[in-house]
C-alpha cells in the first residue's frame, strides 16, 4: 500500500482513529499520575464551602421542590468534587488541545464579544482563550466528561469471552430468569352472554368435549373472547389478565385433558393445558449481547471509580461545615 492508500485507509477508520487517541491519552495519564508529587497540597486544594452547599442545596429545591435529605445533600458535594477533580485533571492534561467542542464554544464566546481576529474562527478562540473566557461552565462540563470517558479504559482490547458471559449469567440467576410459562387453549362461556346460564353451559361444553383434544369443533363451543382461545402466558401474565385464583388453578392443572369449569372476572373457561415450561435461564445465545454491555457498564463504572480514587489523592479536598457544635 502506497502512502495515499495508507492515508485514505486511515480516513476512512475514525474508530481506529478514536481508539489510538484515546490509548495516547490513557498513558499520558498513567505518566502523569506515576509522576504525581506524593503531598497532595501540592497540587492545591479543592475546597467546598458552606456557602457552595447553599447554593448546591438551593438549586435542588428549586428543581424538586423539596430540601435535600443528608444523604443527597452529601451526593451533592461528592458529585461537585468529582467534577472539579475531572476538570483539573483534564486541564492538566490539556485534553481541550484542538478539542473542535472547545473551540467553538470559545468562537461563540468570542463573537458574543465582538472579537473578530484577521485569522479567523481559530484565533477568535484562541483570544477568547487568552482573555480566560475559557472558564466556562459549558467547558468546564465537556472536559469533565472528556476525563471520565478517558478514566473509564482500562487499556485492554475490550475482549469479553464466552466463560465471562457464562459466569455473569450465573451470578445473575434472578435477572435473567425466565419464567414459567404454560401453553394452553380455552372454551370460553362469557357470563355477560349467558347469564345463569352460563355455569349449566359450561357443563354441557364439558361433557361434548370428551377426552377429545383441541379442535375446530371445540373451537366452534366457545364464545368470542379479546384474548383469543390460544396463547403461552407467564405466572404473572395469567394473575394480571385473569386474577390470582384463575392463575393458581391453571398452573396447577394437568397436561394434555380439559378441564372442569374454571372461573374468572370474564366467566367460566374450560381449559386445555399444552405444556408447562419451568422457570430456565435462557441460553448464551439469547444473552450474549445486552451481557456484553452489562459486563462493559460494570468495568467502566469500576475503571472511573479507581480513577477518581487516584484524582482524590492528587489534591487536598476539603468540605467546609460551618454548622456550629451543639
Amino acid at each position: 500500500m502506497n502512502a495515499h492508500g495508507l492515508r485514505q485507509h486511515w480516513s476512512r477508520r475514525p474508530a481506529l482513529h478514536f481508539a489510538l487517541i484515546g490509548a495516547l491519552a490513557l498513558g499520558v495519564y498513567r505518566a502523569w499520575i506515576a509522576l504525581a508529587p506524593d503531598d497532595a497540597t501540592r497540587r492545591g486544594s479543592i475546597v467546598v464551602s458552606e456557602q457552595d452547599r447553599r447554593d448546591m442545596e438551593a438549586e435542588f429545591r428549586a428543581r424538586w421542590g423539596m430540601a435535600p435529605s443528608a444523604a443527597q445533600s452529601g451526593a451533592l458535594v461528592n458529585q461537585a468534587v468529582e467534577e472539579e477533580l475531572l476538570y483539573r485533571a483534564a486541564r492538566s492534561l490539556a485534553l481541550d488541545f484542538q478539542d473542535a467542542s472547545v473551540k467553538r464554544r470559545l468562537f461563540e464566546k468570542a463573537r458574543a464579544l465582538n472579537l473578530r481576529p484577521t485569522g479567523g474562527n481559530t484565533d477568535a478562540a484562541q483570544e477568547a482563550a487568552a482573555l480566560g473566557l475559557d472558564d466556562d461552565i459549558v467547558i468546564r462540563r465537556l472536559l469533565a466528561e472528556k476525563m471520565r470517558l478517558l478514566l473509564q479504559q482500562d487499556g485492554n482490547d475490550g475482549s469479553i469471552s464466552d466463560a465471562e458471559v457464562a459466569a455473569y449469567l450465573e451470578q445473575n440467576r434472578q435477572r435473567f430468569l425466565q419464567p414459567e410459562t404454560v401453553t394452553l387453549t380455552q372454551v370460553f362461556l362469557s357470563a355477560d352472554k349467558r347469564g345463569a346460564a352460563v355455569t349449566e353451559a359450561a357443563v354441557a361444553a364439558r361433557a361434548a368435549l370428551g377426552a377429545q383434544p383441541p379442535s375446530p369443533v371445540s373451537a366452534r363451543l366457545s364464545d368470542p373472547f379479546p384474548l383469543g382461545t390460544r396463547f403461552s402466558y407467564t405466572a404473572g401474565q395469567l394473575t394480571g389478565r385473569f386474577g390470582k385464583p384463575f392463575a393458581d388453578r391453571v398452573l396447577a392443572l394437568p397436561a394434555h385433558e380439559w378441564s372442569p369449569p374454571i372461573a374468572s372476572p370474564y366467566g367460566l373457561h374450560l381449559v386445555w393445558v399444552e405444556e408447562h415450561r419451568a422457570a430456565q435461564l435462557p441460553s448464551l445465545d439469547d444473552v450474549r449481547a445486552p451481557i456484553r454491555l452489562a459486563i462493559i457498564k460494570e468495568r467502566d463504572a469500576r475503571n472511573l471509580q479507581r480513577g477518581l480514587t487516584q484524582l482524590r489523592g492528587l489534591y487536598d479536598v476539603r468540605v467546609e461545615d460551618d454548622t456550629p457544635d451543639s
